[in-house]
């Protein structure tokens, strides 16, 4: 089969599990037998499409099946446990089926505790899993929300799960000393980003880093070259078992996230081909690794975070050499700006379809911390384990240089986010495109400078900055902001809402600084205060609650006016005087 002919299969292997046809086991079988009389490959091709689509189909019919009244018994966790506002979340498998799990505060100490393929014994009530995302469900092959109402231990799981777990305990421990930035350094090196606090989240969002956090092919690739030195002497084949070994134990480790699960294939697919003596075309290990594992289960296609890793790796394979090819400057900074570039384009149709929008500061925020998160990941590899062994007083040594990587990329996302530059919705890259396009035709055609002019108001109207209109906006979650005829910015908050939701309002708005943030008298909203403040710069925060909590100072009966805003306790509107300041 030709190479478009691979690719061409695996699209269609896709639209399959998408489809989800009712396909009987044999049809599929009949196919394979044929395939294996005449070596046809377009029979084995029309095999391939029929079990993933009936597969799928299968696990859809699965996951519809009426929920039983009651469930007890052993469960295995699936995923790790987090922690929540009312408790402990984790997904577990019990009784042949997948549910999102809740526990409360009062009977989380157990489950706290455990990781991702340990057992507890669990007593709760099955009920549908209603408001979260459809394709996210399918994934995870969620039938349900379960709420539990006892967890007891049931042990550790099975060895491989143990060892998995004990690396994974390993690099908590020798995360420690780093306090705060403890998250951020699991989550560069494991994917594990469960501590990281929603400030944290939305600034990566905001500059398009998330993707370091998502354990993926350059991790996998540096886990390989760790080890290069010890498997250099081996044969082939023993290379080979090694390999695979260390590619099924980092899978577990990072707990089989769907990128991981596409690299790890992706790199099981190349040493198998290079132990035969050949070197296989990166498109076709990209189709053979998709196939695989569509194979294995069909609802990864309704991932949003494995269709971002194949589209991010089509990107590198066809679009990276012809970027670096018409990039201007020199090869040190063209050949890491071509990769990031070519991945953007690849990802950008699926990321505009979830967030309507792009960061501006995406490729110079990558350009900046890329490196130092590959730094992160090699060292925490190696020096990682070590670091938690030895304790915090002597992992904080090990650690140090870890650690000034991972403040530099946390001020990278820190200081981008802040960046009064505009989202890019689909105007916005049509007219940065555009530019682009006459940029590059002038330098193809040679043509004179005066290409360059029109090319330059482009750019400039498409990273034009965006500020709110005058009135009242809804940001969702109990938060209001109000604009004044005069410039005045006050955000009134109400209650505990997303503080990652409210964050990206105010950046999609253009709010890069507040006059006022007014809270009422709840504690949460005293603390979504705090969190805009590290992110916007706020002038002052005021409360209509007779007692005001520290940093937070009551509004008192005359209120204030700002920019053409009246402030009182009892409402925000248009102010009689005109662009008077806070006092």
């Amino acid at each position: 089969m030709s190479d478009r002919g691979a690719v061409a299969v695996v699209v269609a292997a896709a639209a399959a599990a998408l489809a989800a046809p009712p396909v009987p086991p044999a049809a599929s079988l009949l196919f394979v037998a044929l395939w294996l009389v005449t070596r046809r490959a377009a029979l084995l091709a029309i095999a391939l499409v029929l079990l993933v689509g009936g597969r799928a189909h299968d696990a859809l019919e699965a996951l519809a099946a009426p929920l039983p009244i009651r469930i007890e018994g052993v469960a295995e966790l699936a995923s790790d446990p987090e922690d929540t506002r009312f408790g402990t979340r984790a997904v577990l498998r019990v009784a042949g089926r997948r549910y999102l799990a809740e526990a409360p505060a009062a009977t989380s100490a157990v489950l706290r505790r455990k990781l991702t393929g340990e057992r507890v014994r669990v007593e709760g009530r099955p009920r549908p899993l209603r408001g979260a995302p459809e394709g996210w469900v399918r994934s995870q092959h969620l039938a349900g929300r379960l709420q539990l109402t006892r967890v007891d231990d049931a042990g550790r799981g099975p060895p491989w799960y143990r060892v998995a777990n004990g690396v994974h305990r390993l690099l908590a421990a020798g995360a420690a000393p780093m306090r705060e930035h403890g998250p951020l350094y699991l989550g560069l090196v494991v994917g594990d980003d469960r501590g990281q606090s929603d400030l944290t989240r939305f600034r990566f969002e905001a500059t398009g880093l998330t993707h370091l956090l998502a354990v993926s092919g350059s991790n996998v690739a540096f886990v390989l070259s760790v080890a290069a030195p010890l498997t250099s002497r081996l044969d082939r084949r023993a290379r080979l078992a090694v390999g695979v070994a260390l590619l099924v134990l980092f899978v577990l480790v990072t707990r089989a996230e769907p990128s991981v699960l596409r690299a790890a294939v992706m790199a099981g697919i190349a040493m198998v081909a290079v132990t035969q003596g050949r070197v296989a075309p990166g498109h076709r290990v990209l189709a053979g690794a998709v196939a695989v594992l569509l194979v294995v289960d069909p609802m990864l296609v309704h991932s949003l975070g494995f269709r971002l890793s194949v589209a991010a790796t089509a990107g590198l394979l066809v679009l990276a050499r012809p970027i670096a090819g018409v990039l201007p400057g020199p090869a040190w900074l063209t050949a890491p700006a071509s990769v990031t570039l070519a991945a953007q384009v690849a990802t950008a149709p699926l990321l505009l379809a979830v967030n309507g929008d792009l960061p501006a500061v995406a490729t110079a925020a990558n350009l900046a911390a890329a490196p130092a998160a590959g730094a992160v990941m090699v060292l925490g590899i190696t020096a990682g384990p070590v670091a938690g062994l030895l304790g915090d007083t002597s992992a904080s040594v090990v650690q140090l240089p870890a650690s000034l990587l991972v403040r530099w990329i946390d001020g990278v996302a820190t200081v981008g986010s802040m960046v009064p530059l505009p989202p890019l919705g689909p105007p916005r890259l049509a007219l940065l495109a555009a530019a682009a396009l006459l940029a590059l035709a002038g330098r193809g055609l040679r043509a004179p400078g005066w290409l360059a002019a029109p090319a330059a108001v482009l750019a400039v109207a498409a990273l034009w900055p965006v500020s709110p209109a005058v009135g009242a906006h809804e940001l969702g979650g109990g938060a209001v902001l109000h604009v004044g005829a005069c410039g005045g910015r006050v955000l009134a908050v109400e209650g505990a809402g997303n503080h990652r939701a409210l964050l990206r309002a105010l950046w999609q708005q253009g709010v890069g600084r507040l006059d006022v943030v007014l809270v009422d008298g709840a504690r949460t909203s005293a603390t979504t205060a705090g969190v805009v403040r590290r992110q916007v710069a706020v002038g002052r925060v005021l409360t209509t609650a007779e007692r005001a909590p520290p940093g937070i100072e009551p509004i008192g009966a005359r209120g204030v006016h700002v920019g053409g805003l009246e402030v009182t306790g009892a409402r925000i509107g248009p102010s009689e005087r005109r662009c008077t300041l806070a006092p």
